[in-house]
């Protein structure tokens, strides 16, 4: 197959003297030019399978370097190059350091023009194969990877929020990490991460049974930062078509391949939402410290149970926004919702999140308190070791989740251990442990968070 290219050209000039010299070469295909960078950056989730992007060095309106930048953060496996009449060591560096390939002159010729794309290619092509390779070809060590659920007790409790600090938090402990937006009419992850993607779940509707790494290497963005992303349907009545049989195919595929995968399931219940929390090695509800956050609680947990997704004994309650002024405390709160709650709460600290949310990157967020809650929270759920191996038993020798406290424990004034870092916790799984009121069943069919 020829190498594809995008070129962005700031003049029909410039655009026709390009394309006459690319009908003169054999390897390579102009699949589009535009005259923009806005449109440049557009175009580039919108064509598959694109080796090259060549950018002048007069396409606007953005400065030049600046749109380099942002193509090379959202779509690091393009290899870019810069066209410019300017071949001094100025321009060498601001396109080196924005993270551009190289410098392409301007009145290059065929041979050259040829030469660097091919060689730029190679890059390009070279580097997804190995992130293809590092991010699903995990079936081979036979692991079996954890699935965490995040759900939403209402509508602006922090689900989004949570799932991709979790996400991200157990990415920079080294696991590999995929995260999956269930939110499939609502669902904003391209806006808290600030990336644009052409592909989401919805691609994988039409999948047989088995979906195979290249399917997902098609559909999956991969995030520089930390985890890879599976978007919601760009459309949000295009979410429908996502069952609860597509949502466990996907979540299979995906828990074989990554060593934790991160759903954030939005505030409402549907055939794929419950599947994945079915299917979820933990189930956490995010609640705000107030009344109506949590009667939401309540009655989502509650639906799970009737409908025997799973049972309230078997769903961790996350805290978001807590404060020492809330009326509320995270103490009365086990009280109030008879589940257990993760000891840790993510403070309220609006301004903290803030240079995250308005840059859409959460790496950006530096505030302590907020960074030790979601490590605290990533700990407690036992999201930063990797997976048992096989050949461990049942899952290997469970890691117990420190931090976590039953909601019956604390009402029937059960005792609980303290151990050496300070967190109140209880064993991962009360039937071993002697808890009263433990899960009866296991909802994900498998025994702990090792698989």
């Amino acid at each position: 197959m020829n190498f594809r290219v995008l070129a962005g050209m700031p003049t029909s000039e410039t655009e026709m003297v390009l394309a006459a010299r690319f009908d003169e070469l054999t390897s390579a295909d102009l699949v589009a030019v535009r005259s923009t960078s806005a449109a440049l950056i557009d175009a580039a989730g919108e064509f598959p399978d694109l080796d090259v992007v060549l950018i002048h060095q007069d396409l606007g309106p953005a400065p030049v370097f600046d749109a380099i930048r942002d193509l090379s953060h959202r779509h690091p496996q393009l290899a870019i190059l810069l066209v410019s009449s300017a071949m001094d060591a100025d321009t060498f560096t601001g396109a080196m350091e924005a993270g551009a390939r190289g410098v392409l002159a301007a009145d290059s010729g065929i041979a050259e023009l040829e030469n660097r794309i091919a060689r730029a290619a190679d890059w390009s092509r070279t580097l997804r194969r190995h992130l293809e390779s590092a991010s699903l070809d995990l079936p081979a060590s036979g692991v079996r990877g954890r699935v965490l659920a995040v759900s939403g007790a209402k509508g602006g409790v922090g689900t989004t929020t949570c799932a991709v600090h979790l996400a991200f938090t157990a990415a920079a402990a080294g696991r590999v990490v995929c995260l999956v937006d269930l939110d499939l009419q609502t669902g904003d992850l391209p806006a808290f991460l600030n990336l644009r993607h052409r592909r989401s779940i919805g691609d994988l509707v039409g999948a047989g049974d088995e979906i195979t790494p290249g399917m997902l290497a098609e559909t999956l963005y991969v995030d520089p930062r930390g985890p890879h992303v599976l978007l919601a349907p760009e459309h949000g009545e295009r979410g429908e078509d996502v069952t609860a049989r597509v949502a466990r195919r996907v979540l299979t595929a995906l828990r074989s391949r990554y060593e934790l995968v991160v759903v954030d399931c939005g505030t409402i219940m549907n055939e794929a939402t419950a599947m994945a929390v079915e299917l979820a090695d933990r189930a956490v509800v995010a609640v705000t410290p107030d009344v109506p956050s949590l009667r939401g609680a309540q009655r989502l947990m509650g639906m799970w149970e009737r409908l025997q997704v799973r049972s309230q004994q078997d769903v961790y309650a996350l805290v978001n926004r807590h404060s020492r002024k809330n009326e509320i405390q995270p103490d009365f709160l086990r009280h109030l919702l008879g589940t257990r709650v993760l000891r840790t709460p993510v403070p309220a600290s609006y301004r903290g999140l803030e240079p995250g949310e308005n840059n859409g990157d959460p790496t950006r967020v530096t505030d302590e308190g907020l960074r030790k809650a979601f490590s605290r929270l990533a700990a407690e759920l036992d999201l930063l070791s990797p997976p048992a191996q096989p050949g461990n038993g049942k899952g290997g020798a469970p890691t117990p989740p420190g931090g976590l406290v039953s909601a019956r424990t604390v009402m029937e004034g059960g005792q609980s251990t303290r151990d050496v870092s300070g967190f109140v916790h209880a064993s991962a799984d009360p039937r071993r442990s002697g808890v009263p009121g433990g899960p009866s069943r296991d909802p994900g069919g498998h025994g702990g968070l090792g698989g």
